[in-house]
């Protein structure tokens, strides 16, 4: 009894730590977006060529996830989430010199925390997880992406109406810091000892194609490219859909994307919870694909005569959905991959999501362009949502890890 509730403990101590770098690196990704127009009238662009920094940050992101799985296997999942941490101290601190080429290496910065998170974590969560939690523990881990989000939106714009927009972009790294600091004691505990004369690039020339034979690691890098891709365009038009069509004002634009991102934390800790009890991740994932299809045809129905309570209904169908699917990726890369390749099948996993949030919001303003509707345009996910259900298909067997 006394060691299970030890191991229990140590669970709940590993999770906050993951969870907080999560949200932490999550709040620097999305901080300058979130002030674009004082950043930009500060460095001199439009505040649109601004917003093009988030595409940096995903880009570093893929390249720095082809190493991820070799710097977790040579430095540890603790020793990597600090180096996580301190890339978003530093960009940080760099977004806040003057010109433009900062805010180009801040955005590399910080995308290089966001591709090293969710590897290490995924590593380190392995080891105090099995088939009856593992769900439910990701999940709340990947809450960390809201949390953060909710942050940028919330505090970032508050600290730079106050004080600048340099003093609420920099008020990020004492937390970043602090958090790396905390973590120096437990790492010896939490890493053990890692092969430190083994050259990093040789451990993911080695593991990246034994990591892709991982049974369902394929298809389900299909579904997490699908799913990102659904989330980015729901989260990224939905307030652009509610003014401009359905006649919302701007306030409460705002807050029917509140509501999706409330009603995706909600569907991540909910999919957990019901992935554990029917012991199949994929067998959720392709209910959230089917979902996920439903309420984007749905959106494509709305019109400024729709009932509001109909939008917020299907907004938080949405949500449940099309934002609450990633934690049960993350588990079923550690179900499906042996303990040596987890970073790296995490690590590859991060390169087909962040590929996703890459291409559909370019595939999405194009289809717009064309159709001259937001209404339409959502009618558009609804093809790469069966995709992804299709795809959670494959995931429904295969090897369980205890």
């Amino acid at each position: 009894m006394n060691k299970a509730r030890a191991a229990g403990g140590a669970l709940v101590i590993v999770l906050v730590a993951t969870l907080s770098t999560q949200a932490v690196v999550s709040w620097s990704v999305l901080a300058l977006s979130a002030i674009a127009p004082l950043v930009a009238e500060s460095v001199g662009l439009p505040a649109v060529v601004i917003g093009y920094q988030i595409a940096i940050v995903y880009a570093t992101g893929m390249v720095i996830s082809l190493l991820s799985g070799a710097l977790v296997s040579h430095f540890g999942g603790c020793g990597v989430s600090q180096i996580a941490l301190l890339c978003c101290v530093a960009g940080c601190a760099v977004a806040t010199a003057p010109g433009t080429p900062a805010i180009i290496l801040a955005s590399m910065a910080i995308g290089a925390a966001h591709g090293l998170t969710n590897p290490a974590a995924a590593q380190l969560l392995a080891r105090y997880t099995n088939a009856r939690n593992r769900g439910l523990v990701f999940s709340i881990k990947q809450t960390g992406v809201p949390i953060g989000g909710i942050a940028a939106g919330i505090v970032t714009p508050a600290i730079a109406v106050a004080f600048g927009w340099k003093a609420a972009v920099l008020a990020i790294a004492p937390l970043a810091l602090l958090l790396a600091a905390s973590m120096i004691r437990v790492r010896p505990r939490w890493d053990g000892e890692k092969p430190k004369d083994t050259p990093p690039g040789s451990l993911f020339l080695r593991g990246a194609t034994s990591a892709w034979r991982s049974p369902g690691l394929p298809a389900l890098c299909l579904c997490s490219f699908c799913f990102a891709g659904i989330q980015l365009c729901l989260l990224a038009f939905i307030v652009n859909f509610s003014v401009f069509e359905l006649g919302f004002g701007a306030i409460l634009g705002g807050t029917l994307l509140a509501v999706v991102q409330a009603a995706g934390v909600v569907g991540r800790i909910s999919w957990g919870l019901i992935a554990d009890r029917i012991q199949s991740n994929g067998a959720c994932l392709v209910v959230i694909g089917i979902l996920a299809a439903a309420a984007a045809f749905g959106f494509s129905l709305l019109g400024p005569e729709t009932p509001r309570w109909i939008v917020f209904g299907l907004a938080i169908l949405f949500g449940l959905t099309a934002v609450g699917w990633n934690g049960l990726a993350v588990a079923e890369i550690v179900r499906v991959s042996p303990t040596e390749l987890i970073a790296t099948a995490s690590g590859i996993g991060n390169i087909a999501a962040f590929g996703g949030v890459l291409v559909f919001p370019s595939l999405f303003v194009s289809v717009y362009g064309w159709l001259g509707s937001y209404a339409l345009t959502y009618a558009f996910l609804v093809a790469p949502a069966l995709i992804g259900a299709a795809a959670g298909l494959a995931m429904t067997g295969g090897r369980a890890r205890a």
